[in-house]
């Protein structure tokens, strides 16, 4: 009896899941990045922001934060028209919820996400995304595909993912439409759900590996 009321426990558990969440960019590993000698390098905007939302496994969709994070430096490579390369230069330490009011509540998070449980940006004040490759949109397709590779706590792994890539006379212009990646492919393993007991599991109190991120950045020459 005990038995099946755990196998039934378990089944809404699993249910519940947070299922509204991006897509996961294809994730693998570091690749070669070859330099375009022919490229004109354009630098990116100053005052761009990555946003990103966390959230819960097994809970509602509003049982999450939502905030930015800044990009310090960056640049992108044209030639012939098309973006052929770059990076995008993130600071950690710029981590900001942006949907807590309160203060001190808002001020622990971010010193949270800060710390060595998640970014540990004390030692890894940066995150580097280097592109690789752009492909053009197919007949199909409403986005280019772009993969780079992506560091983060001084590791480094290629991920994939769909963007809107606009190279116009006066510079470039990049939106990748939300997307989520694993953080614990990149050591930020705070309540890893893996290694978590049926009971742990339970309470609904762990956070999901997934972190999703939208990136809307513009170069102008």
């Amino acid at each position: 009896m005990k038995k099946l009321a755990l196998m039934a426990a378990l089944g809404l558990f699993v249910a519940s899941c947070n299922s509204d969440k991006a897509a996961e960019a294809t994730t693998g590993e570091a690749q070669e990045v070859t330099a375009n000698g022919a490229a004109e390098t354009i630098a990116l905007d100053s005052g761009s922001t990555v946003a990103w939302r966390g959230f819960k496994t097994y809970t509602p969709m509003d049982d999450q934060h939502l905030g930015t994070v800044n990009v310090q430096e960056g640049t992108f490579d044209v030639a012939e028209g098309k973006l052929v390369g770059g990076s995008i230069t993130i600071d950690m330490n710029s981590i900001t919820c942006t949907d807590l009011e309160d203060e001190g509540k808002r001020g622990y998070l971010e010193g949270h996400l800060k710390s060595d449980a998640f970014f540990h940006a004390d030692s890894f004040p940066t995150a580097v995304f280097e592109i690789v490759e752009v492909v053009d949109p197919s007949e199909a397709t409403k986005y280019s595909t772009v993969t780079g590779n992506l560091t983060i706590r001084g590791t480094t792994n290629s991920i994939t993912f769909p963007a809107d890539v606009s190279v116009v006379e006066d510079g470039v212009k990049f939106m990748a439409p939300t997307f989520s990646i694993d953080r614990t492919l990149w050591g930020a393993n705070f309540h890893n759900r893996d290694d978590a007991t049926i009971a742990e599991s339970l309470k609904d109190d762990l956070i999901d590996h997934s972190i999703e991120l939208t990136i809307k950045v513009k170069a102008t020459k």
